[in-house]
């Protein structure tokens, strides 16, 4: 896999998908799926690359779905209720011992548990639900009416690409795989909603999850996507191109959208992908131990580095370039915040003989952060989390993998400036001197309003 800055990776879809025609049936817009297989082709990420038959004759493919009802045990469906929350499974331990839902903890105790089907995306995730994703298994049946609706549009869609000639190979190859992904996932949600008395479904990222929505769009679902994180104009699949508006409206975006605050809110209407009604304020909504402190801890002289997946290369070397700037203040010590969904822990592991302290993944991001003064990170929503605990956010500019996200971060006033090189220490203490301001906690984060997300479920 190639790291390519968003900027690059939204520029190149602008240029490839300028015809709305080549990715688009007569009653659905693949835009976001046609995105996934040019960014994997453009990224060289050859592990997306999976075996279909999208490419074979119709009467084929309704065969091969056929023979595969065939096989084992039939899925079993099980009642859910009005209100179905598909819940990621990340999860903090709160002071009561018990593991809450960071997303959907507030979210679920206002709706209520009699109206409420919570279905956990990860298995043994700790959280109380109803059901795990995994345990949907088994056998699907033989397409119905609208599973070949929609198979007969994902043809249309490759076959005008394919007969557009204006992709190559490879791209074709992942638009493909793709396009299998898409449809496999919405015979299974289909199925899953189908015959149920759904009327609201509540979940994080629309993207990739083109096939949820577009199961929830043919059983009149109303769809609610909840903020998950940073939303950025560079996003690949935020804050959309006027180029793009003829097609949003068949393409698979959300009904709703609940964000945290006025902030968030102004980005996503500079986009195309949502009109300003279907954007709901709901406020902070995140599960957080700082909201159950009785006192918040003392400030200590920290440098805190929110690390980001992936880029474990970047922060090591930043990392060890901090731990030179600390030998001129023995007085603070720099830690390492690796992030939830980093895999590659052990990279980090050098960097304890430099001094610098790794903090597990599971430990709370606002404990860290009421205790730190300096926070540093290239590009991340940890920047956002860091107003009200009176932290300096530093955004590094010398790593060109994200340096689009870090331009944002520096020109909305979310963070300073700041290069390797320089002493962050002593750049903070003339910052503080200096009374630097940085945008309302309020404005970003604003309290959780429990009206206006019954609002949003009443329709």
């Amino acid at each position: 896999m190639e790291l390519v800055p968003f900027s690059i990776i939204n520029q190149y879809h602008k240029e490839r998908l300028i015809h709305s025609t080549r990715y688009t049936g007569n009653e659905f817009s693949f835009l976001k799926v046609f995105q996934h297989g040019l960014s994997f082709s453009l990224t060289k990420q050859k592990q997306k690359l999976i075996k279909n038959y999208l490419g074979s004759p119709y009467t084929i493919q309704m065969f091969i779905y056929y023979l595969k009802s065939k096989r084992g045990s039939k899925m079993a469906f099980p009642m859910l209720r009005e209100n179905v929350i598909l819940d990621p499974g990340r999860v903090v331990k709160g002071n009561d011992g018990a593991w809450h839902s960071i997303y959907f903890d507030k979210i679920s105790s206002v709706i209520g548990r009699e109206n409420l089907t919570i279905i956990s995306m990860k298995d043994k995730a700790g959280i109380p639900c109803d059901f795990e994703f995994s345990a949907y298994q088994g056998s699907l049946p033989v397409p119905d009416e609208q599973e070949k609706r929609m198979l007969h549009e994902v043809m249309a869609a490759l076959k005008a690409a394919r007969n557009s000639g204006q992709f190559t190979q490879d791209e074709m190859s992942q638009i493909r795989s793709a396009l299998h992904i898409f449809f496999e996932d919405f015979r299974l949600y289909y199925n899953i909603f189908k015959n149920q008395s759904v009327k609201n479904l509540l979940f994080i990222c629309h993207y990739h999850n083109e096939g949820l929505i577009a199961a929830l769009k043919l059983l009149k679902i109303q769809c609610v996507e909840v903020q998950h994180g940073l939303i950025a104009s560079n996003d690949l699949y935020y804050v959309y191109h006027e180029q793009f508006a003829p097609v949003i409206s068949k393409a698979f975006f959300p009904d709703k959208i609940l964000v945290y605050g006025p902030y968030w809110k102004r980005i996503l209407e500079m986009g195309c992908e949502f009109r300003s009604h279907q954007i709901n304020i709901a406020g902070d909504y995140l599960y957080r131990l700082s909201s159950e402190m009785k006192e918040k801890p003392p400030k200590e002289n920290i440098v805190l580095v929110c690390a980001q997946k992936n880029l474990h290369e970047d922060y090591v070397s930043y990392g060890k370039q901090l731990a030179a700037h600390l030998k001129n203040h023995p007085d603070w010590r720099g830690i390492m915040k690796l992030h939830p969904l980093e895999r590659n822990k052990q990279a980090y592991e050098e960097l304890k003989s430099y001094g610098i302290e790794i903090v597990d993944i599971e430990t709370p991001l606002d404990v860290v952060l009421s205790r730190s003064k300096i926070q540093i990170s290239i590009y991340s929503t940890t920047f956002y989390d860091a107003f009200g605990f009176d932290v300096i956010n530093f955004s590094l500019q010398d790593f060109g993998t994200m340096s689009d996200y870090a331009s944002d971060m520096i020109s909305e006033g979310v963070a300073a400036p700041i290069n390797a090189d320089e002493d962050p220490i002593a750049k903070f203490l003339h910052m503080k001197s200096a009374e630097y301001r940085q945008l309302p906690r309020e404005d970003v984060y604003a309290p959780f309003n429990e009206a206006v997300l019954l609002e949003v479920l009443q329709g």
